[in-house]
């Protein structure tokens, strides 16, 4: 989908201000885990590549394995910023918790652990190595 139509798309939709400058969201954020017995990672990450590609998130959902990322876009309405899928429907709430990020999934998406919100952390890889928690 072209930047102009789905902007108009955005705003047909209500999709609020384009994201705050101000509202310094670079970074990974995720409750990926590792299950105990399987070794299968579970959980989503958000990564906000800032001024590498502003007014976008990629969404990555761990379900076994890392599926494909998907390229989401932002717009913000007060604190909350909101997140879009390609066709313009709003996939997910997010809103500054601290350092984590408090999250509330739309469009019958569920959060990993089957409600609709969740709590993302910072990731940080111990020695760059990628290891992850293990699943509690």
């Amino acid at each position: 989908m072209s930047g102009v139509l789905m902007a108009v798309v955005l705003a047909v939709q209500g999709a609020g201000a384009p994201v705050d400058k101000g509202l310094d969201l670079a970074g990974t954020y995720g409750n990926v885990c590792v299950h105990p017995e399987s070794g299968d990672l579970l959980g989503i990450e958000l990564f906000f590549p800032g001024a590498a590609d502003p007014g976008h998130a990629r969404l990555r959902h761990y379900e076994g394995a890392g599926l494909a990322p998907e390229r989401l876009v932002m717009g913000t309405r007060g604190a909350a910023v909101y997140l879009y899928a390609s066709d313009g429907t709003v996939v997910m709430v997010v809103r500054r918790q601290g350092a984590a990020l408090q999250v509330t999934h739309l469009a019958g998406s569920q959060a990993s652990s089957g409600g609709d919100r969740e709590t993302l952390v910072t990731v940080t890889r111990r020695g760059g190595d990628g290891t992850r928690p293990v699943c509690r």
